[in-house]
């Protein structure tokens, strides 16, 4: 780790830790955020004679609100453009707006391009943002090209000389074009029949697209949804596109560019490239494209350079995950002889160097036989290319024939890394499947020895798996030391905003300190045994939450473990015996039951809820993620507790509770302070199963942990062990092999699906 790093790592904890001193003064600032908004100036369209609904040209009119809201003395201006239709030509946005650091363009009608086609110059497009610095566009509102007198014009997928209407080059022929932006955020717009492209970034940073509704006609030539060039940071998601060109095409310049949950067809897919055709051009690093659906295309994924490039080029490190082909043409695809001209030579190698190219997990329909074609430049062939579950089938047959895969001049053979990796995973496994195995029953039996021992809080036991986060950020920033310092060029981070992360963050928090609280409440009226079978059930909730929000599906193996860890539990419900061991009332007893039921329903929402987040908030499965979550929504809870600690007054019988605990002050002190860190350590290997495999995967750990504990309670606290509990431990450890049978039929089939790196000249048959 180098200094800077290091700075940097101390400042982020050390901020953690003040947060957690002046929590309280949050509030505060939330009034005084509150009391900004009255501050922003409002610019409406219409006092500067635009008219809603009139056919006259508005053109103008914008161009004199513009002005007054980027030259505004304001730091927060909101441009608005009121419902109803309005006609406008050409139009620049055009910064830099000095004073203004917020600047909103909101949207809410629909907006008519001119389809006087003299009015749109050489090399220019319909409307144009540039050079702006925080600027967002919202509303709702619809971007009209008109499109439909412009598109016999563009021939260029037959003339190579053609003349385009509405170029850099064919950037900025496009409806929106963004250039030069920093921190640009555009959600909940459509666009529809643009002349060209829809949608155009160029020289961007720091850009945000989501919730985009972009639409055309299939037969509507060069009518790209997004294209990006020379950009960074950039993120699209949550969007729907089909037009007549690609969905989404990357260009070259790019890097750290994410493309997630977007719904492609008709159309061509998502392209990388066309790579190649000009001299001078950048390299592209760093995409992720996860989480897509393509139906009726002709294209799913494709990456396309062109023959006989003038110049020398690489795209790497790019990875295609989680995508759903639905009749797509050529659902994987490489092409390095792209050549659209019948004029052009495809003879000449490309000189685009391609590496590190990941496929994972697609699955669905192709229209024709042939699924994946890899045609590798032979000047410069493919490096490192891997095809990792992928199910391809013909759409025309029942679901089970066979596709080929085409591999032609295909790719040079490469190390084992994919194997390297799977070991490395399964050491990581190993790791956190011991932290839950080992930390957890231990914190149970710290837990249960505080109540037996003299203590009465609940809240401090509440307290017990929260308060303990400190620890957290030492070990992880000692381990940080030991890291080698990374590449920003080679690492895609997307980190979500401060508002989300901030509500993220309180969301996962508030759930896990009331699953500690009903955890106190079960551990303090059940014997620890009894408390340990119950609390198995969380599979089943984890489960039954995972199925709406993570889509699990249900085996038959996977059936039969929750339903055992479900009836594991149940059998002790009407285990009379127990309830006499615990010197509690049969009301307290049932009390126990239903919170310790309760947690096991928490602790199921929380995990399947942090399924859910990794994959569609984090984007990124790292341990820097796992600590982040760890220990801010640790924070959180403690601070929920503390004000309960608080409120109730439990605190002031603390120092006498300490003077009076049976094994001494200062075994009330270690016992306290060992049951927090082993909490922690805990956490940690849960969070951890949790990205590594699955909510439901990381329950069943806990599951099969859970029996372990009535064993130690026998020894420790003398608990019964009665004939119910034994079936019950039977049972839930029945119930854990069924679902890790289950995990190791879903390896066993992955390893038959996967392919080694493919080799020069292979043909592959699925």
């Amino acid at each position: 780790m180098s200094i800077v790093e290091m700075k940097f790592t101390i400042f982020h904890y050390l901020r953690v830790l003040f947060f957690f001193f002046f929590f309280m003064a949050l509030s505060s600032y939330s009034f005084v955020v509150r009391g900004d908004k009255s501050s922003v100036l409002i610019v409406d369209v219409r006092s500067f004679g635009a008219r809603a609904n009139d056919h006259r040209d508005s053109t103008k009119a914008f161009v004199a609100a513009w002005d007054m809201a980027c030259k505004s003395s304001s730091s927060s201006v909101d441009l608005i453009i009121p419902r109803g239709e309005f006609h406008v030509g050409p139009l620049r946005f055009s910064g830099p707006c000095t004073n203004v650091t917020h600047l909103t363009v909101r949207v809410k009608g629909n907006l008519k391009a001119s389809t006087d086609l003299s009015k749109y110059r050489s090399g220019g497009g319909w409307i144009e943002f540039g050079w702006i610095n925080g600027l967002t566009l919202t509303g709702g509102g619809t971007f009209d090209g008109q499109g439909a007198l412009a598109w016999p014009f563009n021939n260029c997928t037959t003339d190579s000389h053609c003349k385009l209407l509405p170029t850099v080059r064919t950037l900025k022929r496009t409806s929106l074009k963004f250039v030069g932006m920093n921190r640009t955020i555009v959600r909940r717009i459509s666009s529809v029949n643009s002349k060209f492209f829809h949608m155009a970034l160029v020289q961007c940073r720091d850009f945000k697209g989501t919730r985009l509704n972009i639409t055309a006609p299939s037969d509507s030539p060069n009518t790209d949804g997004i294209h990006i060039e020379r950009s960074s940071n950039v993120y699209f998601s949550r969007s729907h596109i089909a037009t007549g060109d690609d969905c989404v095409s990357i260009g070259q310049g790019n890097s750290q560019i994410t493309i997630t949950s977007i719904k492609c067809g008709p159309g061509h897919g998502i392209s990388v490239g066309s790579l190649g055709r000009y001299p001078n051009e950048k390299d592209v690093k760093g995409l992720v494209v996860r989480d897509c659906k393509m139906s009726g295309t002709t294209n799913g994924i494709r990456i396309k350079t062109w023959a006989d490039s003038p110049g020398l080029s690489a795209a790497t490190n790019m990875t295609f995950q989680n995508i759903i082909m639905s009749n797509v043409t050529n659902p994987i695809i490489i092409d390095q002889s792209y050549c659209p001209f019948s004029s052009c030579s495809s003879n000449v190698p490309s000189k685009v160097k391609l590496s590190e190219i990941y496929f994972k997990n697609i699955r669905g329909s192709s229209s024709s036989k042939v699924a994946v074609q890899l045609h590798c430049s032979e000047g410069m062939p493919c490096k490192k290319v891997y095809l990792e579950n992928v199910h391809l089938y013909l759409a025309s047959s029942s679901g089970d024939q066979n596709l080929e895969a085409n591999l032609i001049d295909a790719t040079e053979p490469s190390s084992s890394e994919p194997q390297t990796k799977n070991y490395k995973r399964w050491i990581r496994l190993s790791i956190y499947v011991f932290f839950v195995l080992f930390f957890q029953p231990l914190a149970t039996i710290l837990g249960r020895l505080y109540y037996e021992n003299g203590g009465e809080s609940t809240y401090v036991v509440t307290l017990l798996p929260l308060i303990g986060f400190p620890v957290l950020i030492l070990f992880n920033f000692f381990s940080q030391l030991r890291q080698q310092p990374k590449s920003a060029d080679t690492n895609v981070n997307h980190s979500p905003s401060f508002t989300t992360l901030a509500s993220v963050y309180l969301c996962t928090g508030l759930i896990l300190s009331a699953y500690a609280y009903l955890y106190a409440i079960g551990l303090l009226y059940l014997p620890v045994s009894t408390f340990s079978l119950i609390l198995a059930s969380q599979l089943a909730f984890t489960a039954f939450f995972s199925y709406f929000l993570n889509s699990q599906k249900f085996t038959p193996f996977i059936v039969n473990s929750l339903f055992l860890l479900t009836v594991s539990s149940a059998l002790l419900v009407v285990d009379t015996e127990s309830q006499d061991t615990t010197n509690v009332s049969r009301v307290q007893y049932v009390l126990g039951f239903i919170c310790t039921l309760g947690a096991s329903a928490g602790i199921g929402l929380l995990l399947s809820l942090i399924q859910l987040l990794f994959r569609k908030v984090f984007k990124e499965h790292t341990s820097s993620v796992v600590m982040d979550l760890t220990i801010y929504q640790s924070l959180v809870a403690s601070c929920v507790v503390l004000i309960g600690l608080f409120a109730s007054g439990e605190w002031r019988t603390l120092p006498s509770e300490m003077r009076n605990y049976k094994l001494g002050q200062v075994s009330y002190v270690v016992t306290l302070v060992s049951a927090a860190i082993s909490w922690q350590v805990y956490t940690v290997g849960l969070v951890g199963l949790i990205f590594e495999s699955s909510s439901v995967f990381s329950n069943s750990i806990t599951a099969v942990g859970l029996p372990i504990v009535p064993v130690i309670a026998v020894i420790v606290f003398h608990d019964k062990m009665e004939a119910s509990k034994i079936f019950s431990i039977v049972l839930a450890i029945w119930g854990f092999l069924s679902f890790v049978y289950q995990h190791y039929l879903d390896e066993k089939k992955l390893k038959t699906c996967n392919t080694d790196p493919v080799e020069n000249d292979g043909t592959q048959t699925w």
